[in-house]
C-alpha cells in the first residue's frame, strides 16, 4: 500500500488519466475530489470487506488470480483496486 502526505489543494495523479485532488482539510476529515474518465468506475464503501464479499459473489466461478493481503485480509487484486480508489 502507498500512504501519502498531501495538502489541501494539492493532487496525485494514478496513471496517465486519473487525478485526485485534496480539496480540504478539517476536524480529521479529508475532502477530496476525483477527475476520472467516465469508463472508470468510482466506488465509495466505507467498510473495504464489502468490496470483496461483492466481488467474490459476482466473481463465483471466475478466477481473477492473485490475491492481496491488506490489514490482515486477502482480497482479490480486483476488489483491493476497488476498494482503494
Amino acid at each position: 500500500m502507498l500512504v501519502l502526505t498531501r495538502k489541501a489543494n494539492e493532487e496525485i495523479m494514478i496513471g496517465d488519466n486519473i487525478i485526485v485532488n485534496v480539496v480540504k482539510v478539517s476536524g480529521g476529515k479529508i475532502k477530496f475530489g476525483i477527475t476520472a474518465p467516465p469508463e472508470v468506475s468510482i466506488k465509495r464503501e466505507e467498510n473495504p470487506q464489502k468490496f470483496a464479499e461483492r466481488a467474490q459473489a459476482r466473481g463465483a466461478g471466475e478466477h481473477h488470480g492473485e490475491t492481496i493481503k491488506v490489514d490482515g485480509h486477502d482480497f482479490s487484486r480486483q476488489a483491493a483496486k476497488a476498494a482503494l480508489i
